[in-house]
């Protein structure tokens, strides 16, 4: 049992090293013997558990995923909806410095899902699972009446991840112009218009 605990203990640290050395140096530009070097273990520890770069990163990016998907468990699942699914997103945002580097470098991780078929796999996976958490409250919302049954629930979920993610690139890009309350009270926006335009009075 120990041991399992070590070696899960141990992945953990090598892949919190990879984030913050990628967030840091970008992703082209980090190698195992800088995430070694992070990690302060040896190179021959890292790759005992990642034979290769890419298997390192695959890691990185379901490690990063997961502690998404933790932060969603972590909201209290209570209504009304609307409101519910602002406290939802908000978790995406990128509004401390926990989670602006986690997503600064969830965007150096995008692009190789363009060319890694497992890391595309990872992507596509974890973003539909999203979208699909994302419609159920959308049909919960129209269950209680706040919004109507004609909507597609998996349409306005695809719609709300879409703008999430536009919010969290133009932070981290152009944060002068889009500052962290910006893009929180965009969001907030975003769903009042949403609920507005088609739910009713509840």
């Amino acid at each position: 049992m120990a041991r399992t605990a070590d070696h899960g203990e141990r992945r953990r640290q090598v892949a919190e090293a990879l984030l913050r050395t990628v967030a840091a140096r970008g992703l082209a530009r980090t190698t195992l013997v800088d995430v070694a070097e992070e990690a302060g273990v040896s190179v021959g520890l890292v790759q005992r558990y990642f034979r290769t770069k890419s298997d390192l990163l695959r890691f990185g990016v379901e490690y990063l995923y997961e502690r998404g998907e933790e932060r969603l468990r972590g909201v209290e699942l209570v209504g009304p909806i609307r409101t519910l699914l602002f406290r939802l997103l908000e978790t995406l945002l990128p509004l401390d410095a926990e989670r602006r580097t986690e997503l600064a470098v969830w965007l150096e991780f995008v692009p190789a899902t363009l060319t890694d078929p497992e890391m595309s796999r990872i992507h596509n996976d974890t973003t539909r699972s999203l979208v699909e958490g994302v419609a159920e409250a959308v049909e919960a919302a129209q269950q209680r009446g706040e919004l109507p049954g004609h909507l597609d629930a998996t349409a306005e979920a695809a719609s709300l991840v879409a703008f999430v993610d536009g919010l969290t690139l133009h932070h981290l890009a152009t944060a002068p112009i889009f500052d962290a309350e910006s893009i929180r009270r965009a969001l907030a926006d975003h769903i009042e218009r949403l609920f507005t335009a088609h739910g009713t009075t509840k």
